[in-house]
């Protein structure tokens, strides 16, 4: 009976180690089955949003410039302090049948008239090429996009302390550089016109922009990458204004036609900085 009992005994013992051996299996296959079944939906999930997010019409309003007319222009009605620091952004239309050289804007100041300015022209293989002007020097032709017609979100940055500028299509950056003539701010109690170059202080226009133009921005700081896609993607920046899009503060030419347009935004996304 002693050894019987003994028997019985090592033989529940060993059934219960077992029953536990099982349920840690059991356990650890559970938790890698939930682990690979959250990073899948996860995943999915992030699909999903921006697949839902991505693509929306929105109407926005217009300042057409058309080509019949070489006189047309917009003057911004603000008063702009010195600038360390600027940021301009715009969402441009070219006109395609137009191939010289455009001037998207120019900010002229009243000692220099060519202290800040993004032109554009078009090449043999149908590409618009942007450059900048600052501070009077001209800087080479070399982000570029398609002359296709359709619109593109155009991004230039410039910072005294970096002593860095860029430009920007369709959120990416296309170029940059370092390096103006004069290490000195943006002068204030500019002129800021659109879609002429001011060979004087607001006035003798030469270079005119054919096309529509709408969403024009202004800061007073350099804007990163991450700041320039999201405003390609319709999303809004906190960064604070000098000018924010809005015709109420726009003189035109007569030429200058006003209209509502509609834009296709790649979509709203959270973007976390």
């Amino acid at each position: 009976m002693y050894f019987l009992g003994r028997w019985c005994y090592f033989k529940s013992l060993k059934s219960v180690q077992t029953a536990f051996l099982l349920s840690v299996y059991v356990f650890i296959l559970l938790y890698l089955y939930l682990a690979v079944t959250s990073l899948l939906l996860s995943k999915i999930s992030l699909r999903v949003y921006i697949f839902f997010s991505l693509g929306s019409d929105s109407e926005f309003s217009v300042l057409r410039f058309p080509k019949e007319s070489h006189e047309g222009f917009a003057r911004v009605r603000v008063s702009f302090p010195a600038m360390s620091s600027v940021s301009v952004c715009v969402r441009v239309q070219w006109d395609t049948e137009w191939t010289d050289v455009s001037t998207v804007f120019s900010y002229a100041a009243p000692v220099l008239t060519n202290e800040f300015q993004l032109r554009g022209r078009v090449d043999t293989q149908g590409r618009i090429h942007l450059a900048l002007i600052i501070h009077g020097k001209h800087f080479p032709y070399k982000a570029s996009f398609a002359n296709d017609g359709a619109w593109h979100h155009t991004c230039v940055t410039w910072s005294r302390m970096s002593n860095h500028w860029a430009i920007y299509v369709d959120g990416d950056r296309k170029d940059m550089g370092s390096g103006t003539d004069m290490d000195r701010d943006i002068h204030g109690d500019g002129i800021l016109i659109l879609g002429q170059d001011q060979d004087s202080f607001g006035g003798n226009f030469t270079e005119p922009f054919f096309g529509n133009i709408t969403d024009l921005n202004v800061w007073n700081v350099s804007l990163e990458t991450r700041h320039v896609r999201a405003l390609n993607l319709c999303s809004a920046t906190i960064r604070e204004k000098l000018f924010s899009w809005n015709l109420s503060l726009i003189d035109s030419h007569h030429v200058v036609k006003e209209v509502k347009a509609p834009l296709f935004c790649p979509g709203r996304i959270t973007v976390y900085l």
